[in-house]
């Protein structure tokens, strides 16, 4: 192979065949049972998490930057759905069918929703670190800033998405392709997968800090005053929730990532053994949060039972309208509550 040659017009065979990674001929009746299983996960994805945005959507209770955040992850749940589903017609046998471009198209769409997913539970970790320490139960963000938020969010998600296909590969350089990803170089793997786990850290990082404050916090209010319990449980429920949320994300990513990791660094370790099992797991965690979600937070759950027996919305907004009443007193108490406690301490 000549030094600094590009192999845009071979085959993705050619590329596999280099990686010594399999590449099926035909369907047989495991591979055609695993794409009917992924199909039917995709599907369950998409509509779950449609569930969610919808849910947010009607119901004024949760018309706060913290559930526009929420929402916006189960946008790129099902952006990861389609993902998914575009990989699985184009998995298998039918991977030989792909061109070069269209091989780079169906990875970047997973490494877009991928990003897309980190980069919002980043931002809930964020939010979450500031109403905290500002003893808020929700953010005084304007909506705007949430939009844009939002905005940088999808954008450096595209844009990492989208990196290998404009440059960052090893069709021009074929000695440094990955095993697992035959088209893609180990060093954006390298660093994509270190990106990602490094963010890891810092959002358990920011968590930990923010368990600790309240525990102290909790502590030194006892000494004073009694207060009331729904205060203190106003608070730390939501604060779970996506505490949950993102322990799922993690134990679901990390082995994908560290296998890539290995797959870099490793050239003796036979990751492709362990390839398709972890990335079903990744698969799964996207279907994970409207569970979550309709186990710890019941006006989420109320809204999806109305949602799904097709009540007429003036209910859908007659309920959310209490509840918003509800929230708004719950949140004044707890201000209220925070505040006198802060100058019975001092």
């Amino acid at each position: 192979m000549d030094e600094g040659q590009c192999y845009y017009n071979e085959t993705i065979a050619f590329f596999y065949n280099r990686s010594q990674k399999y590449l099926a001929t035909e369907w047989n009746p495991i591979s055609k049972l695993v794409m009917g299983l992924g199909i039917t996960v995709c599907i369950f994805i998409m509509l779950a998490n449609l569930l969610v945005m919808v849910a947010i959507y009607i119901n004024r209770r949760f018309h706060f930057p913290i559930y526009y955040l929420m929402a916006n992850l189960a946008a790129a749940d099902f952006f990861a759905g389609l993902a998914y589903f575009y990989l699985m017609f184009n998995t298998g046998p039918n991977t030989r069918r792909l061109t070069v471009s269209t091989w780079l198209l169906r990875q970047g769409l997973i490494d877009t929703s991928l990003t897309a997913s980190v980069a919002n539970l980043l931002a809930i970790a964020i939010e979450r670190h500031i109403t905290v320490f500002r003893m808020q139960l929700h953010t005084r963000m304007s909506n705007r800033r949430v939009v844009v938020v939002i905005v940088i969010i999808w954008t450096m998600s595209i844009i990492m998405g989208a990196i290998p296909s404009v440059g960052w590969n090893c069709i021009c350089a074929i000695d440094t392709c990955s095993n697992m990803a035959p088209l893609y170089s180990n060093s954006y793997l390298g660093f994509w997968a270190i990106f990602n786990l490094v963010t890891f850290v810092v959002m358990v990082v920011l968590y930990a800090h923010i368990f600790m404050y309240v525990r102290q916090r909790t502590m030194r209010m006892s000494r004073h005053s009694s207060g009331q319990r729904r205060n203190r449980d106003t608070m730390m429920s939501l604060l779970k929730t996506t505490v949950i949320v993102l322990g799922a994300f993690i134990v679901c990513w990390t082995p994908g990532l560290v296998l890539l990791l290995l797959d870099v660094v490793c050239s003796n370790c036979n990751v492709l053994t362990y390839e398709k099992f972890f990335l079903l797991l990744a698969e799964f965690n996207s279907a994970m949060n409207p569970i979550i979600y309709s186990y710890r937070d019941k006006e989420m759950s109320i809204t999806f039972k109305q949602i799904l027996c097709c009540q007429r919305q003036e209910n859908v907004n007659g309920t959310a309208e209490g509840s918003d009443r509800s929230a708004s007193s719950i949140n004044h108490t707890v201000l209220s509550g925070m505040h006198h406690k802060d100058h019975s301490v001092v």
